[in-house]
């Protein structure tokens, strides 16, 4: 009952705007406490269930950055000190589509006032037969099935995506340059070629994940073989395909 109140205010002043069933999605309000800023693509509004699923993490993402925020300005208040307003955005845009899955992508940026916000990256992958939402390593016959064969290939790409940025060769003795585990990343389906099959996978890190802040946002691409192709349950193959070269 409490988000709903919090969120009408929205709605009444006209904030939120859906232009059709097919259209994106985006809510923007200013407010002393929060700027916050939500939306997600046309792909994502042609699917009711999943906009419950978008619209529920809208309100719970609302209510968690006020009540943060007025709890900052009540110790700001209180030390005499200036508040700033939080800044709460995120995004899901489409990653790629096939007939039976909906590949999403979440960036989120989140701001309490400091220098460095706090950045983050999310995957949602959508079932549209089912009308649920399906972790990636459940498309896979076993669910270590990912891992075993994209994390050597991610590993490779990413050491050398992270000496380019260092302008030196990384050190394996560097906790910064340990290679992560396929779990802790954002992993996306993605059609390179927009023709409703996937042709590789998407390992998202954000600032600080893979390396130093500083460095930025790690996006990785694994193309699709033959063998990750094959690894697939039988019902998600279709949506797939071996990268073209």
């Amino acid at each position: 009952m409490k988000q709903i109140l919090l969120l009408a205010p929205l709605a009444l002043a006209g904030c939120a705007t859906i232009f059709g069933p097919k259209s994106p999605f985006a809510l923007d309000r200013k407010g002393e406490l929060v700027e916050f800023n939500y939306a997600w693509s046309a792909e994502a509004s042609a699917v009711p269930t999943l906009v419950r699923r978008l619209n529920s993490d809208l309100e719970t993402s609302f209510s968690a950055a006020s009540t943060t925020a007025q709890a900052d300005r009540s110790a700001a208040q209180t030390a005499k000190r200036p508040f700033t307003a939080h800044q709460f955005n995120r995004r899901w845009t489409t990653s790629g589509q096939s007939a039976r899955l909906l590949s999403l992508g979440g960036e989120t940026l989140y701001s309490t006032g400091g220098a460095y916000p706090s950045h983050g990256s999310d995957a949602l992958l959508w079932d549209r037969l089912t009308r649920r939402e399906i972790k990636v390593e459940r498309l896979f016959s076993a669910s270590d099935d990912l891992e075993k064969l994209v994390q050597a290939s991610f590993c490779v790409t990413l050491e050398g995506e992270r000496a380019k940025r260092r302008g030196t060769a990384t050190q394996v003795s560097d906790a910064s340059s340990e290679c992560p585990k396929i779990g802790k990343l954002a992993v996306r389906p993605a059609d390179s070629n927009a023709n409703r099959r996937f042709d590789r996978f998407r390992l998202i890190a954000p600032p600080g994940v893979v390396g130093t802040p500083a460095e930025g946002r790690y996006d990785i691409a694994v193309p699709v073989t033959a063998a990750l192709r094959a690894a697939l349950k039988p019902a998600y193959r279709s949506s797939f395909e071996v990268q073209p070269q």
